[in-house]
């Protein structure tokens, strides 16, 4: 399987967290070492006759400490998220290379004007949208709403909430939108070919729950389960035109990009 990225934007925000992260740590080693320097400096002008000098220290020292650099509590948090989906995202493509041979290629990181897609997949049995994620959730689906349960490692319910983009669209319609116009966008140039749909969770603690009219082809936690959908949804691309799908994908994602850089759905 051929493997071409067109965008690494999860790999792009976790090296701007961990950028931001060192920042911060030298921000903070630095105005450590200030105060340090300031009160040895207060501590060696404590005699009587070098009393005013000490008040002066003094009021130099609370007001350094009152610049404290602040410190985002959250990024770390954060940190841990990103690297997570791009552990998830690097684990579908190990998974997809080795299961499929080498007439399929992958794109990773397609972008239209719905957004960014994780992986598209194009090959003999079609074409594939793939969204992955990487949470430890129990994931339900009802029509348009997708939300989740967080469980903890004995099985108490600590979290819930919904499952959606920064646009607020859930994890169906995130991939849906996005394939449903490259599916548009193939027809308007002559390759009348469904665009199918998957969303891929990438956890150990991950499952699915109540699921019902997802939007989506496939629902899949870990590969497996989106590997037999591919193959019995299975349709049959001749090579002349998976060759001018994937001229088109990269073409059309050349487009998006030079007018949103760096944007994601």
């Amino acid at each position: 399987m051929r493997i071409e990225v067109l965008s690494d934007h999860p790999a792009a925000q976790l090296r701007g967290t961990d950028a931001a992260i060192a920042r911060t740590q030298s921000q903070v080693a630095g105005h450590a070492q200030a105060v340090d320097a300031l009160r040895r400096r207060q501590r060696a002008s404590r005699r009587w006759w070098q009393l005013g000098l000490w008040i002066r220290h003094a009021r130099e020292l609370q007001a350094l400490l009152r610049q404290a650099p602040a410190v985002d509590t959250s990024a770390l948090h954060r940190r841990a998220q990103q690297q997570a989906g791009v552990d998830a995202e690097e684990r579908v493509t190990h998974d997809l290379q080795r299961s499929l041979p080498g007439d399929w290629t992958l794109f990773r990181g397609y972008a239209n004007r719905r957004g960014e897609v994780d992986h598209l997949l194009v090959g003999p049995f079609g074409v594939w949208a793939i969204e992955v994620k990487g949470r430890g959730v129990r994931v339900h689906v009802s029509g348009d709403e997708w939300w989740f349960e967080k469980f903890d490692r004995y099985g108490n319910l600590v979290e819930t909430g919904a499952l959606a983009d920064r646009r607020g669209r859930s994890w169906g319609r995130q991939v849906s939108e996005i394939a449903a116009d490259l599916e548009k966008f193939l027809r308007s140039r002559g390759a009348n070919v469904p665009v199918h749909t998957a969303v891929v969770v990438m956890h150990d603690r991950a499952g699915v729950g109540r699921c019902q009219g997802m939007g989506v082809d496939a629902l899949s936690v870990g590969t497996p389960y989106l590997l037999e959908q591919v193959r019995r949804r299975a349709g049959n691309l001749d090579r002349a035109t998976q060759d001018k799908i994937v001229n088109l994908v990269r073409r059309d994602h050349n487009f998006h990009a030079s007018r949103r850089p760096g944007r994601r759905g």
